[in-house]
């Protein structure tokens, strides 16, 4: 590969595509969220409630009760 300096129109189109390759990942992520959003929810959920439950846990048991 020789390097010469690239002439305007390489540089708009290379960005121009790495734009459209960009919008396309986002656009494909946010689908792919919307598709997994109540799972993720509930995975959410329970992991909350776990934490809850074991800093009650812990806390009556120090705390000497």
């Amino acid at each position: 590969m020789e390097n010469q300096p690239k002439r305007w129109l390489e540089k708009l189109l290379e960005s121009a595509v790495i734009l459209a390759l960009s919008a396309f990942l986002i656009k494909l992520a946010l689908c792919w969220l919307y598709a997994v959003w109540p799972i993720l929810a509930i995975i959410a959920t329970v992991v909350a409630v776990g934490v809850v439950a074991y800093r009650i846990w812990r806390r009556k048991r120090d705390s000497g009760w």
